[in-house]
């Protein structure tokens, strides 16, 4: 993703099915998953030089969102990066609790203050 998001420098628009990936080496700095043994290492030099913080995205839509831990921490890593995010849509898997979801994400800090959350 990070060379999707260099290459593509007006992108306003980005959309997701589903955060659950399978981790490997090659993530890049736009994933919070950080694999690998120097993770603290790893995490210090992510906040220098991660690529969401140059990223224009305005809109943020994620769908079939189940509100497990590993979603959450990637939204988290969204949210404390894109600095000119303004939307953040969330579509909640139908076969999870919608209200727990929604108690877990409303509250997560955001870089941007025009960024909204909306439920779809």
């Amino acid at each position: 993703m990070p060379l999707l998001l260099k290459s593509c420098p007006n992108l306003q628009t980005l959309v997701f099915k589903g955060l659950i990936h399978r981790v490997t080496n090659r993530c890049g700095d736009a994933c919070a998953c950080n694999p690998g043994q120097k993770k603290r290492k790893r995490m210090k030099k992510l906040k220098e030089v991660c690529c969401l913080q140059t990223c224009r995205v305005k809109v943020l839509e994620i769908s079939d969102c189940g509100g497990c831990f590993q979603e959450l921490k990637q939204m988290i890593h969204f949210l404390d990066n894109l600095e000119c995010l303004e939307i953040l849509k969330v579509g909640v898997d139908p076969n999870k609790n919608s209200e727990l979801v929604r108690a877990n994400v409303m509250p997560l800090p955001r870089l941007s203050s025009k960024c909204t959350i909306q439920f779809i």
